[in-house]
């Protein structure tokens, strides 16, 4: 509790600092080649990335094979994982709504089926980014041999 603590002095939560810190990220790269598009892979730390941060380790799943496990599109539409995948997007939501930067794309990574396509497709528009939307694409990267 206190190393979080001390990352996000200057926060009022953890989720401000979380959100907050993907925004000047994304914003910042967004506004630097503005109006061409960028596109912005969202997270997809691999279990043992994720459980190698700090508390991951009272969170994450041990895998024996992380690569194909439980990551990209099927962690963001798993119940385990809606409220975190629910700030990354509320930041994107920010940057291309707040800040008017409308050249920033989604990619999606590691989807494996057509039904997680859809299903990520809804998780997106239930927090307020729907593909085409104020111009709003939404790249899907297929990572597997069997798609």
């Amino acid at each position: 509790k206190a190393a979080v603590d001390k990352k996000m002095k200057g926060y009022g939560s953890p989720k401000e600092f979380y959100v907050q810190k993907i925004v000047e990220g994304v914003a910042t790269l967004a506004a630097s080649v503005y109006p061409k598009r960028i596109i912005v892979r969202l997270s997809d730390f691999k279990s043992n990335e994720y459980k190698s941060l700090i508390g991951g380790d009272k969170y994450e799943p041990d895998e024996e094979n992380p690569m194909i496990g439980f990551r990209g599109c099927g962690r963001y539409t798993d119940p385990f994982f809606e409220e975190c995948f629910a700030m990354e997007l509320e930041a994107v939501k920010k940057v291309r709504g707040e800040m008017g930067l409308k050249n920033v794309e989604i990619m999606i990574p590691f989807v494996r089926t057509l039904d997680m396509a859809k299903d990520v497709n809804a998780v997106l528009e239930k927090n307020g980014l729907k593909r085409g939307d104020d111009g709003l694409k939404v790249n899907m990267m297929a990572e597997l041999p069997s798609n």
